[in-house]
């Protein structure tokens, strides 16, 4: 390692095939870059506490980690969501949790879209008839007409209004429920915006969209399933932990929901027993909505830009815990992203005051 640099960058766990793109981004702003994949996990967590900026896709990265970090001023997860950070610790810390909330905007876009067309269409039942070798003119199980139907997008960020432009011209009408989003967002795309309860009552399609958070673990669950109308459809390209298993199980054995189509699950991987890898009303993919070769190399290139930007002294462009700034009196000097710009929203309606120091 060059004992002249300027700063230290370690990535843990990122089962990258290349990480030139971050090698390259950082050499040229005069860091060193220690990739943990090469060396004992013990080693690589080691060298995290001589390093500026921590790099991590699937690690848990703990209070008592960050506690060995004394030099960590930023910690970016590849990555839209942070669930395997503790923020909280990051942030009495005073480091600063970054990710990178638009790589993968389309293509998860187009991915629940892609579900939801397999559920309309029946397509899952059969994929499975044609592979036994059989043959149906008219389906046993009825299929029924989109146009017309009421799709529903609970959360309306960034990927939800992508979800609404690309369906805008699908005959349906679009509802949506987020309760940090600016109105004129859903007025632009022609959705109507409404509390949970109506969405789930009125949905002929549900499609989620939300960041796991602590107020939305099992936002779909029993009580919220038994509000949609008999035959509607459920899709899951959010955070697995979103939806209650056990209450979609039911509401699929039941009949409530006539299909879900998912790609992220409570358990990843998703045990190879769960019933829902053989359920006729599921369509399933392994947590991929995310994957095209632009969008890892645009989130690849986007996390080491950021770390390479707090570590030379700059602010971060998008961070999901901005009230960290306030601990390091730089919050003042800060434009936030749309993306913080909705984190800021939410935490003002979770009584959070932008004047905090402590």
């Amino acid at each position: 390692m060059n004992s002249a640099a300027k700063f230290r960058v370690v990535i843990l766990k990122h089962g990258y095939p290349s990480i030139e793109n971050e090698r390259r981004i950082v050499t040229a702003a005069g860091g060193a870059l220690i990739n943990g994949e090469e060396i004992p996990e013990v080693e690589g967590l080691r060298q995290c506490g001589e390093a500026e900026g921590v790099l991590v896709r699937w690690l848990k990265i703990t209070p008592d980690l960050i506690k060995r970090w004394p030099r960590c001023r930023i910690i970016v997860r590849y990555g839209v969501g942070t669930d395997n950070v503790d923020v909280d610790a990051a942030t009495q810390a005073g480091i600063i949790v970054g990710h990178v909330p638009h790589y993968c905007t389309d293509e998860v876009a187009t991915h629940a879209i892609a579900l939801l067309l397999a559920c309309v269409r029946g397509l899952p039942r059969t994929q499975k008839k044609m592979e036994r070798g059989g043959w149906e003119l008219n389906p046993a199980e009825p299929l029924w007409r989109m146009k017309g139907r009421t799709l529903g997008l609970a959360g309306f960020g960034s990927i939800g209004q992508a979800v609404a432009r690309k369906m805008s011209c699908w005959g349906l009408r679009l509802r949506a429920t987020d309760p940090y989003v600016d109105p004129s967002r859903a007025d632009a795309l022609g959705v109507e915006l409404v509390d949970l309860e109506t969405l789930c009552r009125e949905s002929d399609y549900l499609s989620l969209h939300v960041p796991l958070l602590p107020e939305t673990r099992h936002l779909l669950n029993s009580r919220t399933l038994a509000l949609m109308k008999p035959g509607a459809m459920l899709i899951n390209t959010s955070r697995g932990p979103v939806l209650d298993t056990a209450a979609l199980l039911a509401a699929l054995d039941k009949g409530r929901l006539a299909m879900a189509g998912l790609d992220v699950f409570e358990d990843e991987p998703l045990p190879p027993g769960s019933p829902l890898r053989s359920h006729p009303r599921v369509a399933l993919t392994d947590h991929v909505a995310w994957y095209s070769e632009e969008s890892q190399a645009e989130l690849q290139v986007t996390a080491a830009e950021e770390v390479v930007r707090v570590c030379t002294g700059g602010l971060p462009r998008s961070l999901v815990n901005p009230e960290v700034l306030h601990r390091l009196g730089r919050f003042a000097g800060w434009t936030p992203s749309d993306t913080v710009r909705w984190q800021l929203n939410r935490l003002e309606k979770l009584n959070w005051h932008h004047g905090q120091n402590d």
